[in-house]
């Protein structure tokens, strides 16, 4: 119930930034998460800090600093009567706006709400010792579905009525819209509890950050449009960080299966010679 309530309060947060920022800055600062997931992950998740991953978590970060940048070709100012209505038919047809001071402090606190998220996700298992990592993510999507309804059926009528957020059924045309993006939103949560459950939330957070290069790829393949150099050094950037983040996983797993059957195999020897009731 806490971590649905944190996540409801990180979406929200972030798409009302989403008018008052800077649509490359915001993109930027979220995108970081997986910077905020180590340093919480340090005192819940007791991660180790090596030189590797610092070092890979900061290419990626200034990798996806420079995709955000150079990834923005048309800016305009939030002028003071604009309603965020207004500001935000200004993001759909593609206009960047300035952000202001409200605006990037409710991006961080998004941030910090989703890095916490995945971090006491990734203790609930620990804490667990959880053995079916599918099932539970199932099953916790399933919980968040079921407190959505007692949430906002408490906070919409109460947000209507006094005009902080006026309620409004869409359109035909865009139902379509909203029920795929409910589905996606779903296997979304299902595959990224998933992998935090088979990795850890750092992994999986840093793994997250390659949709910047991906969907290059895929906007290059579809519409043939190429971003400029700045920003392809950025995607490199943040290729290079996950596979080192992934180096440094993969290093420290096999390091402790080395040992893993080193200890089994002393255990046998010493039940044998117990048998035996001969000494080792």
């Amino acid at each position: 119930s806490t971590q649905s309530t944190g996540g409801y309060i990180s979406g929200y947060t972030w798409y009302m930034s989403l008018p008052i920022t800077s649509v490359s800055a915001n993109t930027a600062i979220y995108m970081c998460a997986c910077a905020a997931v180590f340093l919480i992950s340090i005192p819940v998740l007791r991660e180790k800090i090596t030189p590797i991953k610092v070092g890979a978590l900061l290419t990626c970060c200034t990798g996806i600093v420079l995709v955000s940048m150079f990834s923005s070709t048309e800016q305009s100012d939030i002028k003071p009567n604009t309603t965020m209505t207004d500001n935000l038919l200004d993001l759909e047809k593609g206009k960047e706006t300035q952000g202001t001071t409200l605006g990037y402090i409710l991006v961080l606190i998004s941030m910090f709400l989703y890095a916490s998220y995945e971090v006491f996700y990734g203790y609930l298992l620990q804490t667990d010792q959880d053995k079916h990592p599918a099932m539970t993510s199932l099953k916790f999507v399933g919980y968040l579905g079921l407190t959505t309804p007692v949430i906002f059926g408490i906070c919409l009528p109460i947000w209507h009525f006094t005009g902080w957020e006026t309620l409004e059924l869409p359109s035909q045309e865009k139902v379509g819209l909203f029920l795929l993006s409910i589905v996606l939103d779903a296997v979304f949560n299902i595959f990224l509890l998933l992998a935090i459950a088979l990795s850890n939330p750092t992994l999986a957070s840093v793994g997250q950050s390659l949709a910047l290069p991906g969907s290059m790829v895929a906007d290059f393949i579809l519409h043939h449009f190429l971003l400029p150099w700045p920003a392809l050094v950025g995607a490199g950037c943040v290729a290079v960080g996950f596979f080192g983040f992934v180096y440094e996983e993969m290093k420290h797993d096999s390091s402790h299966g080395a040992g893993q059957p080193e200890d089994e195999q002393g255990l046998l020897e010493t039940e044998e010679s117990c048998e035996d009731g001969s000494p080792n």
